[in-house]
């Protein structure tokens, strides 16, 4: 049986127990989900390399799942154009069931190879396919995986129980040992939790590989909105000792590229000569600030 159908130890009797001892048993049903992700980091980190090469090659990172692990990886990919400047065309989502209507559950989609083989479609070589099942057996995200591998796209298998399909057949297996769930077989809780924590370690480690993040500030973001304006402001600010109409004026005359922004007011004498030391440095903005001083 796999662990992620067994009956958790502490769930005999937890629909007589008091509202907060059932609380505190699902609370610690969490910590111990989020303790395994740990053992996976060296595989976590063999998958943050993958996932940098195929962007910087200007090729694909394709997340595919069903059920909750689909929202997983819907909540991680749809997040890395704002956070780290990646564009949205280098970011897609599969999920059974397709993203229309989300509210309605599509629980029978998982097992359809036809819809799988034909979203598998947008696939091409030098892609980095990310597929997740808690069970690690789940159809959809299965055959997507084979296709992908026939296509020449590097596909990462991330699953709660060992020896099972996304993992024996992946590239880049990374098992997250959760414990049983404390409802048997609920993995929106347990393996829900950890596969949140393993998605967004491994593609901020991305990001700061492909040198979108220095001193922990996100030095490649996209700000379309008030807030992200003045968060770009403040990183500026922080990363040169800047004014802040200093930052603003700089902002203004890069457009909003928050690395140009720093360039110039670091001593880059024009926005395209900014450009070109971003460009030969590789979009790393801390080896752009050392060749510039």
């Amino acid at each position: 049986m796999q662990n992620t159908e067994k009956l958790h130890p502490k769930a005999l009797g937890i629909d007589e127990k008091s509202g907060l001892e059932i609380l505190t048993i699902l609370y610690e049903g969490q910590l111990e989900a989020a303790k395994c992700v740990i053992e996976a980091k060296a595989s976590l980190e063999v998958g943050a390399r993958a996932m940098a090469d195929a962007i910087e090659a200007g090729n694909k990172l394709v997340y595919v799942a069903a059920g909750s692990s689909g929202l997983q990886g819907m909540a991680d990919g749809l997040e890395l154009t704002p956070t780290f400047g990646i564009p949205i065309s280098q970011i897609k989502i599969l999920r059974a069931g397709g993203l229309e209507d989300m509210s309605k559950p599509k629980g029978n989609m998982e097992d359809n190879v036809s819809a799988a083989l034909t979203d598998a479609q947008i696939i091409s070589s030098g892609d980095c396919v990310i597929c997740l099942a808690a069970s690690g057996n789940t159809t959809y995200p299965e055959v997507i995986m084979k296709k992908a591998k026939e296509l020449g796209a590097t596909t990462i298998g991330i699953a709660n129980n060992p020896d099972t399909k996304l993992l024996t057949g992946s590239d880049i297996p990374i098992l997250l040992s959760t414990p049983p769930e404390v409802v048997a077989g609920s993995t929106r809780l347990g393996a829900g939790t950890a596969q949140k924590i393993a998605l967004n370690m491994m593609s901020t480690c991305m990001g700061i590989y492909l040198g979108h993040v220095m001193d922990g500030q996100m030095v490649n973001l996209i700000a379309n909105n008030n807030k992200l304006f003045k968060r770009s402001e403040k990183i500026v600010m922080n990363l040169t000792g800047c004014t802040e109409m200093e930052a603003r004026n700089s902002l203004e005359k890069t457009e909003g590229n928050l690395k140009l922004a720093v360039l110039l007011i670091s001593g880059a004498e024009t926005v395209s000569i900014a450009k070109k030391l971003i460009n030969k440095e590789g979009q790393n903005l801390r080896s752009a600030l050392k060749q510039l001083r």
